[in-house]
């Protein structure tokens, strides 16, 4: 009898085994290739979520692609080793960055704009008490006596720079709202849809903080997806569905329903606003840079 129980027991636990093989065989996770991402860099980070819509949306115009985004839960990294880290291709294998020469040398890059070129076009969050000093500001040759914070390792750094700008840095993207309001930087230069969703977000944390609406600052610039260099599947698989997106306008569509970017439609007209315009020397040239489909243009904000 003991003999027959330890029999049943066996062939008890060999088929719970054989269940939990075929339902792992048969989960979504078992044939799909895991994309990973960082963490958010904030609680403020509605970016994070715009750009992760996207990748789904891209891969899904991607016939007989299976792929799962996965978060990495607490894992919330600076660009610069955000960067470093993709380049190994472990802890994370795709992530978005500003467009620079420098990234598409050592990373795969999928040229297609994720807001379509938006974040080229800026406006500034300054102190409500500096609201005067930048009435007074009519070109480049002014604004270079003010003093701007970025990222140290954002492309728009060196961009700014090059345009003769003083810049002050931090790696971390909260520090640069401390920054402002401790004076350690007169403004704060955003990407046209971020100013505003940035300050509202944090309106009790800096109240003094204002986004000032007389300046647009523009460059050519762009957020690209990058992946690993030895990733080039999941590259041409996103590469292939961006341009789907592109083309049927449904990157705008997103653009204009989600948080992130949904305030500035319809886009305003800003030919009475100051109009600055300064070179990018730090981004490969993309001949898409004219198509309205992929870049939102000057002229759509009535300025030439």
């Amino acid at each position: 009898m003991t003999q027959f129980t330890n029999y049943g027991l066996t062939l008890l636990k060999t088929y719970k085994r054989l269940l939990f093989f075929i339902a792992i065989s048969a989960s979504p996770l078992a044939y799909s290739t895991i994309i990973k991402v960082p963490a958010p860099r904030s609680v403020f980070d509605i970016s994070h979520d715009y750009h992760v819509k996207l990748i789904n949306l891209a891969l899904n115009q991607v016939s007989g692609s299976d792929y799962q985004v996965r978060t990495l839960n607490q894992v919330s990294l600076s660009q610069g080793r955000a960067e470093a880290e993709l380049k190994k291709g472990k802890t994370i294998n795709l992530y978005w960055f500003g467009a620079s020469k420098e990234l598409d040398h050592t990373l795969r890059a999928i040229p297609v704009p994720t807001t379509r070129g938006l974040i080229g076009f800026r406006k500034f969050i300054i102190r409500k008490e500096s609201l005067p000093s930048f009435n007074k500001i009519t070109n480049a040759k002014a604004l270079r006596k003010m003093i701007a914070c970025q990222g140290e390792h954002w492309p728009d750094t060196k961009i700014l720079q090059d345009a003769g700008l003083p810049v002050t840095t931090s790696v971390q993207y909260e520090s640069l709202f401390k920054m402002v309001k401790f004076k350690r930087c007169d403004y704060f230069p955003r990407g046209y849809h971020d100013a505003e969703n940035e300050l509202v977000m944090r309106k009790r944390t800096y109240p003094d903080l204002v986004s000032y609406p007389n300046i647009l600052l523009h460059y050519p610039f762009a957020v690209y997806f990058y992946t690993n260099k030895e990733n080039e599947q999941l590259g041409k698989d996103l590469e292939e569905g961006m341009h789907k997106l592109a083309q049927l306008g449904e990157i705008e569509a997103l653009m204009k329903r989600h948080e992130l970017t949904k305030s500035v439609y319809p886009l305003k007209n800003e030919s009475k606003t100051v109009h600055i315009s300064i070179p990018n020397n730090y981004i490969t040239p993309n001949p898409l840079i004219k198509d309205g489909r992929y870049f939102i243009q000057p002229q759509d904000f009535k300025i030439d």
